[in-house]
């Protein structure tokens, strides 16, 4: 589907998750820290910047979608100040810099339109996110012998896939649970027919030396 956009999301925090691709396509993901915990704010911004700097000029996307900050309003009493200014700030850092190497397709995303969109409903975050991350495995998303099984990770696919069905309708991979079901069937049927090719492998391997050791004997 090279006519569909690469799409680059990233759900913007201390620590990160990020997800890009093209709608209709298995997206790469992954989750980092900005920069090492207890770090200034200004080095949280300045390793937001490198890493969307990096990814301009890497992967190249023609869209990057950010995860847009919670109102202040709602996360009152739930975090520090300190944190509600990293939280708020990173996006303008990341749009600032993508301006800066003339990428001016940069959007946010409400948290509220993803979950509504990826799990059916705009539940909390302890109930939301177990959701997105089991949806997530069961699309064939991420793996659970992944070593990077995190919450921001997944948090970044679902925003990926939201910013993909708006940008591209059309293209964008179903995810209902007709298409879930199906997907996760298939990987069963590919994972059995693995194991039986495995097992006639070891099989023929083992009369090959059966008959090799009766050989040696003449």
């Amino acid at each position: 589907m090279t006519d569909a956009p690469k799409i680059l999301f990233v759900d913007a925090a201390s620590r990160y998750g990020w997800a890009r691709g093209r709608p209709g396509e298995k997206p790469e993901s992954g989750s980092a820290r900005f920069a090492p915990e207890d770090s200034s704010q200004g080095a949280i911004a300045w390793g937001a910047m490198r890493f969307v700097a990096e990814q301009i000029q890497s992967y190249r996307p023609d869209e990057i979608v950010v995860e847009a900050p919670l109102p202040a309003t709602l996360v009152n009493g739930k975090t520090t100040v300190s944190t509600q200014e990293i939280l708020m700030g990173l996006p303008f850092a990341i749009q600032g810099m993508a301006y800066g190497l003339q990428m001016y397709r940069v959007s946010v995303a409400r948290v509220s339109k993803i979950r509504t969109h990826f799990i059916g409903k705009n539940a909390k975050g302890e109930i939301a996110k177990p959701m997105v991350w089991r949806k997530c495995i069961a699309l064939g998303w991420i793996s659970a012998n992944d070593e990077d099984l995190s919450h921001d990770r997944t948090d970044a696919l679902a925003g990926w896939h939201y910013a993909g069905t708006v940008l591209c309708p059309q293209l964008a991979q179903p995810i209902d649970d007709l298409f879930v079901k199906a997907e996760e069937r298939k990987r069963r049927e590919a994972a059995a027919a693995d194991q039986r090719l495995a097992k006639t492998e070891q099989a023929i391997r083992e009369e090959s030396e059966r008959r090799r050791s009766i050989m040696e004997k003449f």
